[in-house]
């Protein structure tokens, strides 16, 4: 009877932590998404509530930034000032894997943004078609029973791919010109 008593208690142990587990990855899915709906809506108020204090990105052409001040000064802030644009954008293909001991994860995704607008001198062109495909790498970490992002790295994959961080401040820089649907044109 100890045999039968000991196994049933290590089978609900075993089916409590793969319960956890899934939890967690579908708190995360549920994480990201909302940021990404946030971010597609242009309601940058709340954004950095979805990252950690001391949280690292590193976001296409809005370079490093370290701790969640540093975000919302060099991210956040300029984006609220100058993106308008109405594109949609798709999160799928998640990757999600719990670390050991529960409270980091790790994760990919795909993204794709469909372009609507596109900036012109004089303002905007409506335009329905073009797309973008991008990749998030990310880390997260709960805390206060709360996932949340403790680093984020994305980058533009198709149809042009984001240059390296070195190439970018050399073109953001203004040392290359570049031609509207040339290979990675740095504009927004």
């Amino acid at each position: 009877m100890v045999d039968t008593q000991d196994a049933l208690l290590t089978r609900v142990r075993d089916l409590e932590s793969r319960l956890q587990r899934l939890e967690d990855v579908e708190s995360i899915k549920d994480m990201h998404r909302r940021y990404i709906r946030k971010l597609a809506d242009r309601d940058w108020d709340g954004m950095a509530d979805f990252f950690t204090e001391d949280a690292v990105t590193d976001i296409r052409w809005h370079g490093r930034t370290e701790g969640k001040q540093h975000l919302v000064e060099h991210v956040f802030n300029d984006l609220h000032k100058t993106v308008t644009s109405a594109d949609g954008y798709i999160l799928s293909s998640p990757v999600i894997e719990i670390e050991p001991g529960g409270d980091t994860a790790y994760g990919e995704w795909t993204w794709h943004r469909h372009i609507c607008e596109f900036r012109m001198s004089g303002g905007f062109m409506r335009v329905w078609g073009p797309w973008l495909e991008g990749r998030y790498r990310c880390t997260y970490r709960r805390v206060d029973g709360q996932w949340l992002f403790q680093n984020m790295w994305f980058r533009v994959v198709l149809p042009d791919v984001d240059p390296e961080e070195h190439e970018m401040e050399a073109r953001l820089a203004g040392s290359h010109r570049h031609v509207i649907g040339g290979p990675a044109d740095p504009r927004p």
